[in-house]
């Protein structure tokens, strides 16, 4: 926004008089005061009620530069002695550079808010706050020294701060800020007039009307183009707001859509899981209902048999009898074992305790309580494990060598034997249950711990198991931080090896 100096001209005059005289010969200085005058206080008046309606700092600057440029232009033609402080004749010669001062802060702060100098350069807007400031020191020293004093002074900060408005707003506008434009545009008029009075004023200029209404005019001009620039600026604004807006509901609404599409996602994934589960859930109860039976069908009707042998003193029916009823009740013992085990760890109630435990004492303890299965099918187990020890939790290292043992007996031929032993590497302790049975296909061997479902097996006396045992084993071992695999060839057998880590002992020096 532009401010007038003009009135610095009159101080290098050393005929006051033929100045004033030439203004007064021609009605077209009035004239053009007029057009002037009338264009700034209607343009002050618009851009402050712009103020109170958008609130746009911008415009209170413009406006108090806009109402001190005209205070300028008054004092500088005489106006004010004759309208304004008549009681204070000769005033004007020196109170128009207060107001120049003045208007130079305001013009300042305004090209650093109109330009977003704080966004775009920070050296710049240091530069507009040091205008700002000299602005400021021009009016203060007026007041104390006056105008003689500071005169040189006053026009060097006139000839170097116009020209740093129209160099800040190029390099603003070349970082592609488009009111800069504008702001460029709107300068050129007012900085030519008040360079062309400040050239006259140093005597450098002749005398003519056009020189004398330099100012007016390119203020006049100013005036105009700047109240386009601040119109593009709010255009600019509200374009930019309505496409950060647009933006931000199109974000919105591929957000909405991307999260649309996991959702599905996440559905039919959680529904095909969900089937899975049903399905399997359906064939694990029957299979638990058709395997419950088998035992409970072994067991229906033994009172009867019992009283009717007792009678008929056959004693060797009674004892078979009895291995029936001790092959049923284990049968229907360890199955419920499993089908608790299993519960337990899939609501994860597991409790895990691990200890450092002898194997030996603790596979032999589990060997025992299947030596009487073992030897209704005349199976020998044969325990190699002499030493060693594990960090593991008991109760699941030993559900695992149960379930181990039960189904190496359940899948071993008559009078064969089931082999227990136990090696370290690689600081682990392996151990090893192998029977004699009719083993299974590799491709069998490797799917016995991937798959989720359960399918129901066939051991040499019709012993019926499906799965749930090895899943129980598999779970326990990876809770212990340890693994199990298998090894299995048709003829020959098959082998189960778990291992367990083992806690080195610390000994002191």
């Amino acid at each position: 926004m532009g401010l007038d100096f003009s009135g610095v001209s009159n101080i290098v005059y050393q005929d006051v008089e033929t100045l004033h005289t030439f203004k007064g010969n021609t009605d077209l200085p009035s004239l053009l005061l007029g057009v002037f005058f009338g264009l700034m206080i209607v343009m002050a008046l618009y851009n402050l009620l712009l103020y109170f309606s958008l609130r746009d700092r911008a415009y209170l600057l413009y406006v108090g530069t806009t109402v001190f440029a005209i205070l300028t232009t008054v004092s500088t033609n005489g106006l004010g002695d004759e309208y304004l402080w008549p009681n204070h004749p000769g005033i004007d010669s020196t109170i128009y550079v207060v107001f120049a001062g003045i208007s130079m802060a305001f013009s300042s702060r305004f090209a650093a808010l109109f330009l977003q100098l704080k966004l775009y350069s920070k050296r710049l807007d240091q530069l507009m706050w040091l205008i700002c400031a000299l602005g400021i020191l021009v009016s203060v020293l007026t007041i104390i020294l006056g105008i003689d004093p500071i005169k040189e002074f006053v026009r060097w900060i006139v000839l170097l701060s116009f020209p740093s408005y129209i160099v800040t707003g190029y390099i603003i506008y070349r970082k592609n800020y488009k009111p800069a434009k504008f702001y460029l545009i709107a300068w050129v008029p007012y900085v030519l007039g008040l360079l062309t009075r400040t050239m006259h004023g140093a005597g450098w200029l002749p005398t003519n009307q056009l020189v004398l209404s330099s100012i007016e005019l390119g203020g006049a001009l100013e005036i105009v183009l700047l109240s386009f620039a601040l119109a593009y600026r709010i255009k600019e604004m509200k374009r930019e707001l309505l496409e950060k807006e647009l933006e931000k509901e199109q974000f919105k609404t591929k957000l909405l859509k991307d999260q649309k599409v996991i959702l599905e996602q996440q559905v039919e994934r959680r529904t095909k899981e969900l089937s899975r589960a049903n399905a399997t859930k359906d064939k694990f109860f029957s299979i638990i209902a058709h395997d419950l039976r088998n035992p409970m069908i072994g067991l229906q009707g033994v009172g009867q048999k019992l009283e009717y042998f007792i009678k008929k003193d056959r004693q060797e029916k009674l004892l078979e009898m009895g291995g029936q009823i001790d092959r049923s009740i284990d049968q229907l013992n360890h199955l419920l074992n499993n089908l608790l085990n299993w519960a337990v760890s899939q609501t994860g109630g597991i409790s895990y305790n691990p200890q450092i435990h002898q194997v030996a004492p603790l596979i032999q303890e589990n060997i025992d309580l299947y030596k009487s299965l073992a030897k209704s099918k005349e199976v020998t187990l044969k325990n190699e494990i002499v030493e060693g020890e594990l960090y593991a939790d008991l109760n699941a290292v030993s559900t695992i060598i149960r379930n181990l043992l039960s189904n190496a007996i359940k899948f071993t031929e008559n009078r064969s034997t089931v082999l227990l032993k136990a090696h370290e590497s690689d600081n682990m302790i392996h151990i090893t249950v192998r029977d004699q049975g009719k083993g299974m296909s590799p491709e069998m061997a490797q799917s016995l711990f991937k798959s989720n479902d359960f399918e129901t097996t066939i051991g040499t006396r019709g012993e019926k198991g499906f799965g749930l045992g090895l899943r129980l084993c598999k779970e326990f071992t990876e809770m212990n931080q340890g693994t199990i695999s298998v090894e299995s060839e048709f003829g020959k057998g098959t082998s189960f090896t778990v291992s367990f880590p083992i806690t080195i002992k610390i000994t002191s020096a």
